[in-house]
């Protein structure tokens, strides 16, 4: 069998991207063919010889081009490639297609979170691209069973047309690591005695890191914690209202915008954290939690939406609007102990081989068979 895939996933490797090369590493019954940005080569290097990597001339920074590549010129590359099946793995809207197409669904944040995007933005996702993206896709991949559920209610699609296969970690680079290591890492960069970890989007409101922030302050006017606050992560919408209301905090200095974390360096963030925090109000999955845990990180999650699905019982689930109570959370999470063997028993649900071949068994299913 032979899948074409549109793999424009944003401007860098971040959680939709992790997802299909992880998915592809470990896949060994399938040929790939993968049309990346030109810009994006280094980013996509796997060991799987039956993924090939084809560039095509737009940059991975512009939406719009790219937008317009996958919507009309993908599914003609899909027919010259003579392939048995597309599949589009970000969010795109699907106009037309000359093969059988998969689309993955990570979310429908726009049905849950008001005014997530603009005005136009929000209109154009909710009524022209996702009712027509899931009413044409042959099938539909989602990553959660809350996803599955918010696709059925908001877009009217069978269930029969929906399969879920979860994101996982890869343990290869998210792991435990040596104590004197986690400890040289705060000391260089000046993060002692301690601190509470965010990772994701810097936006507002959907990723809710403005409960985090007065939940921080809330501990410090209170004596209650005295490290600092590290959020990790692009600016994304409302980023400016997040960073005036830090400037205007006295403990300003203590809370510390990074920017983009790599991976090799994420590592060492998740394991040296007192507490990790992610009070998104909707996540169609939830990776960070999930690489805090397989770190050994305590974690501190919103009850909303997919969280409480990921991190099981594992982590701590709270109301993310509450931020006394997310404070006081994050307290009884500094004063827990972990149990090494229920993380382990947790993380094998989100083993990377396992699934592919989940993954593998959906593209091979007879309907993705089928040329259309």
């Amino acid at each position: 069998m032979k899948v074409v895939i549109s793999g424009y996933v944003g401007k860098k490797i971040t959680g939709i991207g992790r997802n299909l090369l992880s998915l592809l590493e470990y896949s060994n019954n399938i040929d790939f063919v993968v049309y990346i940005n030109y810009d994006m080569e280094d980013d996509f290097k796997l060991n799987n010889n039956r993924v090939i990597f084809k560039k095509y001339n737009i940059s991975k920074n512009s939406s719009m081009k790219n937008l317009l590549w996958t919507t009309f010129v993908f599914p003609k590359m899909v027919k010259k490639e003579n392939a048995d099946l597309a599949l589009i793995p970000n969010f795109t809207l699907l106009l037309f297609k000359l093969r059988p197409t998969i689309v993955i669904m990570h979310d429908l944040i726009e049905f849950n979170v008001k005014n997530k995007f603009s005005k136009l933005k929000m209109f154009y996702r909710t009524k022209l691209a996702d009712p027509i993206t899931a009413k044409k896709a042959d099938k539909i991949i989602t990553v959660s069973n809350n996803s599955k559920k918010d696709i059925m209610k908001f877009l009217n699609v069978n269930q029969n047309k929906i399969s879920v296969i979860y994101n996982g970690v890869d343990k290869k680079i998210f792991h435990k690591l040596k104590e004197n290591d986690v400890n040289d890492f705060k000391k260089d960069k000046n993060y002692l005695p301690g601190y509470l970890l965010y990772v994701g989007t810097i936006d507002h409101p959907g990723k809710n890191s403005i409960t985090l922030i007065k939940s921080y302050i809330y501990l410090r006017e209170n004596d209650l914690y005295n490290g600092k606050l590290i959020l990790c992560g692009m600016p994304g919408s409302g980023y400016d209202y997040i960073y005036n209301y830090v400037q205007s905090s006295k403990y300003k200095n203590d809370i510390i915008f990074t920017g983009y974390v790599s991976d090799d360096d994420l590592v060492y963030y998740y394991n040296g954290c007192d507490v990790f925090c992610f009070l998104s109000l909707y996540e169609g999955f939830g990776i960070p939690p999930l690489e805090a845990i397989a770190c050994g990180a305590k974690t501190v999650v919103s009850n909303k939406s997919s969280l409480p699905e990921v991190v099981g019982n594992i982590g701590t689930t709270i109301d993310p609007n509450d931020f006394v109570a997310v404070a006081n959370a994050i307290i009884q999470s500094i004063n827990s102990t972990i149990d090494e063997n229920q993380i382990l028993n947790h993380l094998k649900n989100y083993d990377w081989p396992t699934l592919s071949k989940q993954f593998e068994n959906v593209l091979l299913s007879p309907l993705s068979k089928e040329k259309k």
